[in-house]
């Protein structure tokens, strides 16, 4: 199966060009590098509000596609619960599809990678904040982080130097909330996510299609509940193997070559 790579380790990161069809306000080719200041501005007050939030959690439902060589695509996707307290500690409780778990800790000093069905794990040294946890497992681990620059304070910043365009396309609702929808744009891929109104702004959904890929992949994210004020948090943020668990090293790919790329994988 041919993998999107490392595409969506930087997932918000990758923002998007024009062409929605079918929908009122949708961009059109007229209309590349048009910046709306409703789409800046209900993305400013997203990124304003989760900055300024230092305890936090959400769950999300994710799916993403893989093209097979065929051109055939298959989707595949995962549940997971992130929590967040800044500036230095998060929690990734993940399960597949086909039912695997998974856990990832950053306590502040050392990333921890858990998976309870082999119960083995892995630990790698990293002191600092979120950000360097972050780009750190992406970097350097090769660990994917969809909807990782969440949790980074800097999030307008980030997004907002990567646009070269930003359209509104209006009020909707989406699974009962009230949204706001936005179509963004950058060079590589096409991105939409809808924002809920009000007091609230948090991400709803996210489509991303990646137009320099082979056959044009999604990314697809379902949050599903937001928690600004988690209660019984304590503890969380410790690792705790299961019995008997054995340590493993973190399995880093090396870099791919001009042989290997198109291989199967």
């Amino acid at each position: 199966m041919r993998h999107i790579g490392p595409a969506l380790a930087g997932v918000l990161m990758i923002l998007i060009a024009s062409g929605v069809q079918g929908e009122p306000g949708a961009a059109t080719s007229d209309e590349k590098g048009e910046f709306d200041t409703e789409a800046m501005a209900a993305l400013k007050d997203m990124a304003d509000y989760l900055a300024a939030a230092d305890l936090f959690s959400f769950h999300a439902e994710y799916s993403f596609d893989v093209v097979q060589d065929s051109g055939a695509k298959v989707e595949f996707g995962a549940t997971r619960h992130t929590l967040v307290s800044r500036p230095n500690k998060l929690r990734v409780d993940s399960r597949r599809r086909d039912g695997l778990q998974s856990v990832v800790i950053f306590d502040g000093a050392s990333i921890w990678a858990y998976a309870p069905e082999m119960n083995v794990y892995a630990q790698a040294d990293q002191p600092g904040d979120l950000d360097e946890a972050i780009d750190f497992a992406a970097a350097q681990l090769r660990m994917k982080a969809p909807m990782a620059e969440l949790v980074s304070p800097d999030l307008y910043a980030n997004l907002e130097k990567q646009l070269t365009q930003a359209l509104y396309l209006g009020e909707t609702v989406l699974a009962g909330v009230p949204s706001e929808h936005l179509l963004l744009s950058n060079d590589y891929a096409d991105f939409q996510i809808w924002i809920a109104t009000g007091e609230q702004p948090t991400p709803q959904r996210v489509v991303i299609t990646y137009r320099e890929e082979v056959g044009e992949p999604q990314f697809r994210a379902q949050f599903l509940e937001w928690d600004m004020s988690p209660a019984a948090t304590a503890g969380k943020f410790d690792f705790q193997p299961g019995e008997d668990a054995e340590r493993v090293r973190f399995y880093i790919p090396a870099p791919a070559t001009d042989l290997d790329k198109g291989d199967a994988s």
